[in-house]
């Protein structure tokens, strides 16, 4: 059984006094303020038909829906909204039959724009009788289901609140696919807020919260929900009720668990009290948060890209300010590639580079960060450096894992690769300092003969040339006594 509409209600009831009141000039006064009350509904068309089903009163709401005007329609049989295959089949004669037997009759079906567009509406045919039970005319109210959306459903519940419509906002919330509270104030003796009570929720709010109606209706909302007087929802409440400012905000269920649930929550103030509506917002979280990763993510190893580089190297900077300590920024170029992918095809190099990015991510901390900032090339953050031997272990251990064949369908592929390193304040004070100089030291590595690490020391550490320092690490000597040794940076790029 359908519901009535709201608009439908009031026009109903209006409808039936106009037959019951005399011709006085309080009754021309009162029919003059309906209309313009049924005139200024926009979101339902509502007009009046006499016996016949000509169209007699047309709404500012009937005009957007409909496409037609009042000029247009007036006079005019309403079958002109029905699609072709209705009006044969005689469904607007058969409604308004059924609408003079029963009274009423409501349902759904096709109807047609002046544009000759199709939409899915739903309607309510009420029949109009004078004192005597004459058939004086039909009210009928016609609404669009396929523009009906969750947000204008719970603006349209809040609007009806503000104006105090309750009767009409509870039927409405039965219809929304969010859930609905209508909370008052509890005041102290000081007149402060000190809890709110629940007057009405519709049926949502036990979906959502697995709390039957009944056990909530009347009771205070922090005995049914204590935690909201830590979670700062409770006072947020009382705000909006205090400044009348309304209060938006979207949060996940649980703050601790990933895969909580995510709510979009609307508070306004209604009278001495608060509107609030909740709404599952998940999959539209779970969508933005996808797009977002693939904007910063590489598609093809999942590690973070060239986008959050600044913002990592940023924050590490922050962290050293703050608490101490050193940021290391590593430049990995992986030596050879362009022939793995020149002799064994795209693909095959492909499989390199995300085993390379695996291996990568076990060769350093989990606090680390590990970026690809295209083709062979990636960059490595290591905050809370506390020791230069620290950054000395970890390019070791990198160097040893690429050093490892990568099997890629069916080949044993070698890749080495050569690696710079700049450490913050070391070696610079900026994020371009750092890359600057952490690409320079790669380089060098390259130039020196590949799979090896170089590493920019101090300024406080450069000779009276004044040439800059580098740390060697040669794979086939890292583990021995001799495995550091520095090098003038000038001298190795001559």
């Amino acid at each position: 059984m359908n519901r009535p509409d709201l608009p439908m209600i009031l026009l109903e009831r209006r409808s039936i006094a106009m037959f019951k009141e005399d011709g006085s000039a309080a009754l021309r006064s009162s029919e003059n303020r309906f209309h313009l009350l049924v005139d200024s509904i926009e979101d339902y068309a509502i007009y009046m038909l006499d016996a016949r089903g000509q169209v007699i009163t047309w709404n500012r709401g009937a005009e957007i829906n409909n496409g037609y005007s009042s000029r247009e329609v007036l006079g005019r049989n309403f079958k002109m909204f029905f699609v072709p295959e209705d009006v044969q089949a005689h469904v607007p004669a058969l409604e308004l039959e059924k609408a003079s037997l029963q009274g009423r009759v409501a349902g759904e079906g096709w109807r047609l724009r002046k544009n000759g567009e199709r939409f899915w509406a739903s309607f309510v045919i009420t029949a109009i009788r004078d004192p005597v039970g004459r058939l004086t005319g039909f009210a009928k109210v016609t609404r669009d289901l396929s523009e009906l959306k969750r947000q204008r459903d719970a603006s349209l519940v809040l609007e009806l609140a503000l104006k105090e419509e309750r009767d009409c906002l509870y039927r409405a919330a039965e219809c929304s696919m969010d859930a609905l509270y209508l909370c008052e104030s509890i005041r102290d003796s000081n007149f402060d807020i000190e809890d709110f009570v629940f007057t009405y929720l519709n049926s949502n709010v036990e979906k959502m919260t697995a709390l039957s109606r009944s056990s909530m209706l009347g009771a205070r909302m922090c005995e049914i929900f204590p935690e909201h007087r830590h979670n700062g929802l409770f006072d947020r409440y009382k705000q909006v009720v205090i400044t009348g400012e309304g209060y938006v905000e979207e949060l996940p269920t649980e703050r601790d668990v990933p895969s909580s649930p995510w709510v979009r929550i609307q508070a306004i103030k209604l009278n001495d009290g608060v509107a609030i509506t909740i709404s599952n917002v998940t999959e539209r979280k779970r969508t933005e948060e996808c797009v977002l990763h693939a904007a910063h993510h590489d598609n093809l190893t999942g590690l973070p890209n060239r986008s959050l580089l600044r913002d990592r190297i940023g924050q590490a900077i922050e962290r050293a300010k703050r608490f101490g300590g050193k940021v290391a920024v590593f430049l990995v170029d992986l030596d050879a590639f362009k022939s793995i992918n020149d002799t064994f095809g795209h693909s095959s190099g492909d499989g390199v580079l995300v085993e390379v990015a695996v291996r990568l991510k076990g060769s350093v901390r989990a606090t680390d960060s590990v970026i690809r900032i295209g083709g062979d090339e990636f960059v490595i953050v290591m905050p809370d450096i506390t020791e230069d031997c620290d950054t000395l272990a970890c390019a070791d251990k990198i160097i040893d894992a690429l050093h490892t064949p990568i099997e890629v369908e069916g080949h044993s592929l070698s890749t080495t690769c050569s690696l710079g390193v700049a450490i913050y304040p070391d070696s610079g004070q900026t994020i371009e300092e750092l890359l600057s100089e952490a690409d320079s030291a790669m380089y060098v590595a390259k130039r020196g003969g590949k799979n090896q690490f170089r590493a920019a020391v101090a300024s406080a550490q450069v000779g009276q040339a004044g040439n800059k320092l580098e740390t060697t690490i040669h794979p086939t000597s890292r583990n021995s006594a001799d495995s550091l040794k520095l090098v003038p940076q000038s001298d190795l790029r001559e």
